[in-house]
Parts: C-alpha cells; structure tokens; sequence
C-alpha cells in the first residue's frame, strides 16, 4: 500500500502513527498538495491528503477513514477501535476531529493573507473554547486518555494546537496541554513520530527501525 502524506498535516499524521501501530504494510509518498501534483491528482482529484492506496489500486481519502480501514485490516491491542456505540468516546473523537479541521484550516488561511477572515476568527475562537472544555475533561475524568483511536486522535490534533496556535492559549494552558500529552498512551509513538523527523521525509522502513 502507498500512503500520500505531507510531512506537517496533521491528518497524514495521524494516519501514519496508525498504520504505525498497526504495522501495516506501507511505502511513503511524500508530497506538496498545494503544488498540485498529477501523481496525486491522479488518484485524488481534490489535490488534498492523505491518500492510502491500497493493493488492489483503490484510493481511500479521508484520514479517520483511512484509519478506520487500517484498524480492522490489521487489528492491534496498541491501539484500540473507538466502538460507535460509545457516546463519550465517539464525543471525544468527534471533538479531536473538529479541533483539528479548524485548527488546520486557520493555519491554512493564513498562507493567504486571511488573518482577518470570519471564518478565521470563528475558528480561532473555537479553538480557544474548544481546549478550555478539553483541560475541564482532563482536570475532571481521570480515565480520558484511554489507549483507544480517540485518544490518539486527540493527541495529534493538540499536537498541531500547540505547533500552530499556542499563541492563543494561557501560558497555563499550554502548561497543561504539555502535561496531558505526556500522559499520552500514544507518548512514545508521536515522539518517534515527531515534526522534526517527517521534516525529514524518511521511508517508512526508517520510521520503523
């Protein structure tokens, strides 16, 4: 299988760290979507990432999708299916899921000069009361970060708000963002899996040794 990726989306992130716990079968194709590039237009009209591709020549677009395909073609006790008849932790993907959209979609903007645009200033304000509800779950539910999709799903999205947005929060905020993902089941994986060595764009066989 080939896995299209961008080496500071968030979305190919997550990605990658599932099918890194998965071990699943993957080579890398490290790519700029902004730049169009037909070998990805070829399988994605929209340009966007990630893209897995799997054996057969079928692409697979979305990342929790994506994600959700690894997790049931390659079953782990690393990392654990969220059940869909779970509400709290269907919530709490669903948060993680929002927070990283809009979090990455302000960043995005701002690659156009759009710091001002409404959609920009709703996000950024939603991010902001968005992480105020995530720290009142972390200070309040003891058993939030559980070894689950949802969790590492969060991770990464909390990631790429402190990558890409700490100047919105507190000082404590980010205080105790930091503390949380220390605390992370998926700690060790993400820190393999860090900005600095995709920046790198290694093989897939690299990130694994």
């Amino acid at each position: 299988m080939k896995l299209y990726l961008n080496d500071t989306s968030p979305f190919s992130r997550a990605v990658l760290a599932t099918a890194y716990l998965c071990n699943a079968p993957l080579e890398l194709e490290w790519v700029d979507p902004w730049q169009t590039p037909q070998a990805l237009v070829t399988i994605n009209p929209f340009s966007t990432i990630p893209v897995l591709e799997t054996r057969d020549g079928i692409a697979l677009t979305e990342s929790s999708m994506i994600c959700e395909f690894l997790l049931q073609a390659y079953p782990t006790k690393t990392l654990i299916l969220t059940k869909a008849n779970d509400a709290k932790r269907m919530s709490l993907l669903g948060t993680s899921k929002t927070l990283m959209e809009v979090a990455f979609r302000c960043a995005a903007l701002s690659r156009f000069d759009a710091a001002q645009n409404v959609l920009t200033v709703r996000g950024k304000e939603g991010i902001r009361r968005s992480v105020q509800s995530l720290i009142e779950q972390l200070n309040n539910t003891h058993d939030l970060l559980q070894p689950d999709f949802s969790t590492l799903y969060l991770h990464v999205a909390l990631d790429y708000v402190l990558f890409r947005h700490a100047s919105l929060l507190s000082e404590g905020e980010v205080n105790t963002l930091s503390t949380a993902l220390q605390n992370s089941p998926f700690k060790d994986t993400l820190a393999t899996l860090n900005l600095d060595s995709l920046s790198n764009k290694p093989s897939y066989h690299e990130l694994c040794l």
